[in-house]
């Protein structure tokens, strides 16, 4: 027996040859072929003899130097046969490892769509709210112009609908504290006004102030999105645009013989007294306050300490970094809550103190009004864009990450791969085309991830 650089190879002798083969066992599930031989003799494919004129097409070769010793010597083990089959088992799990990657791979770009489809695609309850959000909008500008006489009921009703949805998601999250700021109390007021108090002047004047002032600037200072396709923020936009549209139609917009029969406290103020406004509308604040300080930062102290969010709390981390957050952030225990509440009473007084000129002239109430609902619908587009826009960006990023890990494990599979086989010229066709297919799989799904709809899209935006 000799051996050469890449196959054990038997010499071909003739006589010899053909006894060996007749010697040898014949497996049953081989198939047979004739041999390029001048005995013309048939020679099985399965044979544990290579001859020097032939080659075995149907398993894959392997080095002279994953040959022991002692599998040489062995009876047993001096077919090829048996060693082929052991190095066979570590090649097929290189190639079922190389499998398994490819298999995550299109997880992760099946993942990717889904995450898109979240993205791009509410689902049917935000659909269908996006459109019922839509066309309310469209409603409540039909009435203002056909029929004001009906607004107020047109926004109970709508106020009705949205609140307990409103309680349920906020006791869901954690965040129901912050059903006791003051633009649920304005709204409580005005729903007073509308049903149980309408002839009190000065509810009327409360809610106007309040209406004109806090609520209305809270748009541009908490910076309220009117994105219709979500509840939450819908209603956030409702509760503070809706309540100065219904206190514009009363002053301006009713006649004044059914004002003076459905709200006779409207009809009675025929001019704005600035100090009357100030008092009645403060004193309206302190209530408010007061109920706020004792039923939320006295009774619910330790639950606020143990991570319950506020609006207090929410401020202090918003605006922590500007000059205000700090100065009030700085101070003691409990004179940042004090701080907070004299803060905003200034922030009510000024923004009240222009309610004179909404009382005293239609258009330019109107165009206040209409300059607050484009703040509401910008900032709504500036979430769509911005947040869409950054969401897409990190769910890209991360993809192109993981593409790159699994790239690198499967480089590293194939080298190991590579190392075990070693395929001399004569065989090493198929084991080089495996490695060219399998690797370039990775790259063709890294590609095709890319030229999702959704991705291209953005691109061109």
């Amino acid at each position: 027996m000799s051996s050469s650089n890449s196959t054990i190879k038997i010499p071909n002798d003739g006589q010899d040859n053909k006894e060996l083969l007749e010697d040898a066992p014949i497996p049953s599930n081989r198939s047979w072929r004739r041999s390029s031989s001048s005995s013309s003799s048939l020679t099985p494919s399965g044979s544990p003899v290579f001859y020097s004129n032939s080659y075995y097409n149907n398993s894959i070769e392997f080095p002279n130097d994953k040959i022991s010793l002692l599998e040489l010597l062995d009876p047993l083990s001096t077919t090829t046969n048996t060693i082929q089959k052991k190095y066979n088992k570590k090649y097929i799990k290189e190639i079922r490892d190389i499998d398994r990657l490819k298999k995550k791979l299109l997880e992760k770009v099946d993942g990717l769509d889904k995450r898109l489809d979240k993205v791009f695609y509410a689902s049917a309850t935000e659909k269908i709210f996006y459109s019922v959000a839509l066309y309310s909008i469209f409603i409540a500008g039909f009435i203002i112009g056909c029929r004001p006489d009906f607004f107020h009921i047109y926004y109970s009703v709508i106020f009705m609908i949205l609140m307990p949805i409103r309680f349920y998601l906020y006791f869901k999250k954690g965040y129901h504290y912050f059903l006791a700021d003051l633009c649920y109390y304005v709204n409580i007021l005005l729903m007073l006004f509308l049903w149980v108090f309408p002839g009190s002047k000065h509810l009327y004047t409360s809610c106007f102030a309040f209406t004109f002032g806090t609520l209305s600037w809270a748009v541009i200072t908490w910076r309220n999105s009117l994105v219709l396709h979500s509840i939450d923020k819908t209603t956030s936009s409702f509760i503070h645009v809706s309540p100065p549209v219904v206190m514009l139609v009363i002053t301006h917009h009713l006649p004044y013989e059914y004002k003076l029969q459905r709200f006779p406290g409207a009809a009675e103020l025929t001019h704005w007294n600035f100090i009357s406004g100030i008092l009645w509308t403060s004193l309206y604040y302190l209530v408010w306050q007061s109920l706020y300080h004792y039923f939320i930062t006295v009774k619910r102290a330790a639950k606020i300490k143990a991570g319950r969010i506020t609006s207090f709390e929410w401020l202090r981390k918003s605006f922590g970094k500007s000059f205000l957050g700090k100065f009030v952030n700085s101070l003691p225990d409990p004179f940042p809550v004090i701080a907070f509440t004299l803060i905003q009473y200034a922030y009510q007084l000024l923004t009240m103190s222009i309610c004179p000129l909404w009382f005293a002239y239609k258009y330019l109430a109107t165009a206040f009004i209409t300059f607050i609902f484009i703040t509401a619908s910008y900032n709504g587009a500036t979430y769509y864009v911005d947040y869409y826009g950054k969401r897409l960006e990190k769910e890209v990023a991360r993809l192109q990450k993981e593409i790159t890990e699994l790239q690198e494990s499967e480089n590293d599979t194939f080298e190991d791969a590579e190392n075990l086989t070693t395929p001399s010229t004569t065989g090493s066709s198929s084991p080089g085309t495996a490695n060219i297919t399998l690797a370039a799989a990775p790259e063709t799904a890294s590609t095709s991830v890319f030229k999702h709809p959704a991705i291209l899209q953005q691109k061109k935006l």
